[in-house]
């Protein structure tokens, strides 16, 4: 399925309607840019991959940060791809688009490896933990993964407050019907795992963890990959 069947859209529209579904979307994709940029900054060469590039917002973000910065973006939806290409059609740095599954797809080395939104496409914690490790092997020493999302809490209260500030700000510009009908198709293809959970598998798979933003149900979280952390990667490779 498309991203744009999935969030019921047309494509042409998703970089408008994302910002009326995500709340604090602006804020976690700046975030989530500088998280990487801290990581590139300096290198000889710096290099992220976008996992689940889609239009190329993040992207763009990245390079608008670091413009020496070489981007590679991996998307399975063929139409953002199109997309990305339009955006980044007159760019000097070097933009690679890759048309695959993230799950499965190659990852290149690279100096950061970010995400917003496409990760809890991944929807069991034995496949998400699996995929930590190919991005912990995939970074150098001081690499970065870091991920913007929907990490609600395990306090089940304060989740279902959480759940209902995304409502409210669904409500903002849809009817209550459309904003259930919205809800109930993303959860039959979306696993939004706790921010408690997203931290333990990152660290699982040999980071160092944190947070690096959060408002409400959402977070941006960070596993940094401590150089000496090369060695343990290539005892496991």
């Amino acid at each position: 399925m498309s991203v744009a069947d999935h969030l019921r859209i047309r494509l042409e529209d998703y970089d408008q309607r994302v910002r009326t579904f995500i709340p604090w979307y602006e804020e976690l994709l700046d975030n989530t840019a500088g998280v990487a940029a801290a990581a590139m900054r300096g290198r000889r060469r710096p290099t992220v991959v976008d996992l689940g590039v889609g239009t190329g917002a993040l992207a763009g973000r990245c390079l608008t940060a670091v413009p020496a910065a070489w981007v590679t973006g991996i998307d399975s939806d063929a139409g953002m791809l199109r997309a990305a290409m339009r955006r980044f059609a007159r760019r000097r740095s070097p933009v690679t688009l890759v048309h695959g599954d993230l799950a499965r797809t190659p990852l290149p080395p690279a100096d950061a490896i970010v995400a917003t939104l496409a990760l809890h496409h991944i929807r069991s914690v034995p496949a998400k933990r699996a995929f930590y490790t190919r991005c912990f092997r995939a970074l150098g020493p001081g690499g970065v993964l870091a991920s913007g999302d929907c990490h609600p809490s395990s306090v089940p209260a304060l989740a279902a407050r959480q759940r209902r500030a995304w409502i409210d700000h669904l409500r903002r510009s849809y009817s209550a019907a459309q904003t259930r009908r919205f809800l109930a198709a993303w959860a039959a293809e979306d696993s939004y795992m706790t921010l408690e959970q997203e931290l333990n598998m990152l660290r699982a798979a040999g980071f160092a963890v944190d947070v690096a933003w959060r408002r409400d149900g959402f977070a941006v979280v960070v596993g940094a990959k401590r150089p000496l952390d090369t060695a343990s990667a290539r005892d496991q490779s």
